[in-house]
């Protein structure tokens, strides 16, 4: 996970995300502190789920593909284990959830948020594109698709937003450019919500757990 950038979030929106972070580990992997600030009930990883590279879209979730590799399905799986899995190859997006898994993911916390605005933030995205700060913005959830169409068209088509958190901060969602899994920190009965949802492949993480 890079996260040596060139700017300050100083007086930014992100300052108190930011600030709210573990150290880095090094290069050893990075635990879900290092993603998400402290301080929430409870913390999932949502998964990103496998898709067939052949333009069928064929996909695949973590849990089958565990099985057919012989993994247990754990909150710290990784890919890197499932390689030996039978054929095809399977691969799982990063950077971003999948579509059905962002629209479900949305549909889950909007019934926690309602109409609240929702602040989306484009950080490491906005940095590799050539901007100067941090890229934000500010919508209800339900109109996250429209605001990354927008977002894509005037900043040459940047995945993202990577970071996202109502104004009362009652959840944030982050999804690291070259992660597999989406995490979030909220609170238990919206983590419950999360895990029980049929669209979404989640599992229950603490602050401590590895993200490799």
């Amino acid at each position: 996970m890079m996260r040596s950038h060139l700017w300050s979030y100083d007086s930014t929106k992100l300052a108190w995300l930011q600030a709210g972070l573990a150290p880095s580990g090094g290069n050893a992997g990075c635990s879900v502190a290092e993603l998400l600030p402290g301080g929430f009930d409870a913390y999932v990883r949502i998964f990103h789920q496998f898709e067939a590279p052949d333009g069928s879209g064929l996909t695949q979730s973590w849990w089958s593909r565990a099985a057919d590799s012989g993994e247990s399905f754990h909150a710290e799986l990784t890919h890197y284990s499932l390689l030996d899995a039978p054929k095809p190859v399977w691969l799982a997006r990063t950077g971003e959830p999948d579509d059905r898994t962002r629209r479900a993911l949305v549909r889950v916390l909007t019934a926690t948020t309602g109409d609240e605005p929702v602040f989306f933030a484009y950080d490491l995205e906005a940095l590799l594109n050539g901007e100067e700060q941090p890229l934000i913005r500010t919508a209800p959830l339900p109109e996250l698709e429209t605001l990354r169409k927008m977002v894509e068209e005037e900043h040459t088509a940047m995945d993202g937003p990577e970071f996202w958190w109502p104004h009362d901060r009652s959840w944030v969602v982050t999804s690291d450019h070259d992660l597999t899994s989406t995490y979030v920190g909220c609170s238990q009965e919206t983590a419950e919500r999360i895990l029980s949802d049929d669209e979404i492949e989640a599992l229950s993480v603490t602050p401590h757990t590895r993200v490799v």
